[in-house]
């Protein structure tokens, strides 16, 4: 379960259960109540999810989103991944992909990628929204070009955040400040619940 504190009301993740939810005004106050009485943080990630102690809010947003150029093959791969990640979601489900993306997210093993490299997948991308809409697939697109980026050896997050009133999830793939496949004037309307 994750949870974090926006504007005061307590947002939760249920992982397992692939669901967000909010308590009930009262039971909202007494938690909050017993949480500042412990002295503990209002973000609270599991510890089989523990959030990375590198990771910093966006500031930025990648400018291969904006320049690079057409490769059909990457294309290709990035549409095959992203398949793949939606498959991997409906048959394994969401704590289970999640667990295998911050898993493969936490390897140091590999050479690092060069920067042209990344920006490349990156840019893919942001091609194959024209072929696919992106449209409620934030969650299977930034899982896959993260683990696209992380078989390169490019250090990479996923964050999975909410915004409130009217209520609303989004993801997004993410290196050090800059925001992978997204604006970070969008992503910077949410609030982050979980990073992996």
């Amino acid at each position: 379960m994750a949870w974090r504190e926006i504007d005061g009301q307590l947002i939760f993740l249920d992982l397992a259960a692939d669901r967000y939810f909010r308590l009930g005004r009262d039971q909202n106050h007494t938690f909050l109540d017993m949480v500042a009485r412990s002295g503990r943080e209002r973000w609270r990630q599991p510890p089989d999810f523990p959030r990375p102690l590198n990771w910093a809010p966006p500031t930025r947003t990648s400018q291969a989103i904006e320049f690079g150029a057409f490769s059909l093959s990457e294309i290709a791969h990035s549409l095959w991944t992203q398949r793949r990640v939606e498959r991997r979601i409906a048959t394994s489900g969401f704590h289970s992909v999640l667990s295998e993306t911050r898993q493969l997210l936490a390897r140091r093993d590999r050479p690092r990628s060069d920067s042209a490299i990344a920006d490349r997948i990156v840019r893919s991308f942001e091609h194959a929204r024209i072929l696919r809409t992106a449209a409620n697939r934030c969650l299977p697109r930034s899982i896959a070009l993260a683990v696209r980026l992380a078989a390169r050896g490019a250090p990479v997050n996923v964050v999975i955040a909410v915004k409130l009133a009217p209520f609303a999830a989004h993801c997004w793939a993410q290196a050090d400040d800059v925001v992978l496949n997204d604006s970070v004037e969008e992503v910077q309307r949410y609030t982050p619940l979980l990073v992996l």
